[in-house]
């Protein structure tokens, strides 16, 4: 598998105003492992339609999608409008899926992986998980954070004991679980403090490693209905998003299938 080691040169659609990088999960993978490997900065944010509909409305989300090193399409529906904008070998990139592949590929680059994020112990059993499916796996930290709520704004001052401990035990991949648009205000706030030289937004997946939430079936998400196995088992959390978030999508989908214009 060949590296990317420049992403400027890598095609990117817009999406609902979103420029998102047009990967194969093996490609956005090793990517990864090149940028943390090499020492390159960045964030990573795995975006789905959720993401895409609340950024137009929040530009601290915009501005921390606009600054990422990478930004990848989570959702079949991305996928789908980057296809019919001319990107025909782009691929989902999952955030659960992401974080598999890149522990397995950074094992050979001795990559340093820690956990942030989660409910109380959450984050120290994905990370036994990819232990487990990843013989060799170095884990530098894994640990949850405050809970926060909706809408919440990163502060000065915060975290500090969860920032000291990343200084303490640097990773080279820093995986952050705090859900949208949490995790990527706190990557972007904290780029400059945590000892981490890729960190990246991965969601539920530490919940779905670990045993918490179940996924859904893979045919369910390769036809894109994966929307539909969660709102099943989360009705009150997600029901609400879900109702604001799809209409708006499907009618800015439709507006940017009309324009498609690559960016």
């Amino acid at each position: 598998m060949t590296a990317i080691h420049n992403l400027d040169e890598v095609r990117h659609v817009a999406l609902l105003g979103t420029a998102v990088h047009c990967l194969t999960l093996d490609g956005a993978a090793a990517a990864i492992v090149a940028a943390a490997h090499d020492g390159r900065h960045m964030h990573v944010c795995v975006r789905d339609a959720h993401g895409l509909v609340r950024a137009r409305r929040d530009p601290a989300l915009a501005e921390a999608h606009r600054t990422a090193g990478l930004v990848t399409a989570d959702g079949m529906p991305l996928v789908w409008l980057q296809r019919l904008a001319g990107a025909r070998g782009a691929e989902r990139v999952y955030g659960p899926d992401l974080m598999d592949r890149v522990c397995d590929l950074g094992r050979a680059a001795g990559l340093r992986h820690a956990f942030l994020g989660g409910a109380p112990g959450v984050a120290a059993r994905a990370a036994a998980e990819m232990a487990r499916r990843h013989p060799g796996l170095a884990v530098a930290l894994a640990d949850t954070l405050p809970l926060r709520p909706v809408g919440h704004r990163p502060q000065p001052g915060e975290d500090a004991d969860a920032l000291a401990a990343l200084r303490a035990a640097p990773a080279d991949v820093l995986w952050v679980s705090l859900g949208t648009p949490k995790q990527e205000l706190w990557m972007r706030a904290n780029r400059s403090r945590a000892a981490a030289t890729v960190m990246i937004g991965v969601g539920a997946a530490f919940d779905f490693a670990a045993g918490t939430v179940p996924q859904a079936p893979r045919w369910m998400q390769r036809s894109g209905l994966e929307w539909a196995f969660r709102l099943a088992m989360e009705p009150r959390r997600l029901g609400r998003r879900y109702l604001q978030t799809l209409p708006v999508f499907a009618a800015l989908a439709m507006r940017d299938l009309l324009r498609r214009r690559p960016v």
